[in-house]
């Protein structure tokens, strides 16, 4: 199933590491970071929204700032 991790970088509960294990522990998964915290879509909506809608059309992936396994 195509899955992507968004981690925020500034989440003090979730960490980038806890979000990480997520997406290595399932294969072909795609992992990006936002310089957000716990509100990404409500902190950084145009970058939280770049990733999604380059990941649903995938043939723009990677979207800027996007980190690959």
């Amino acid at each position: 199933m195509p899955t992507l991790a968004i981690s925020t970088t500034l989440d003090q509960l979730v960490t980038p590491h806890h979000h990480r294990q997520l997406a290595e522990a399932i294969p072909e998964a795609r992992y990006a970071e936002i310089a957000t915290g716990y509100l990404p879509f409500v902190e950084q909506p145009e970058q939280w929204a770049t990733f999604i809608r380059d990941f649903l059309c995938d043939n723009r992936w990677p979207a800027a700032g996007a980190i690959p396994l």
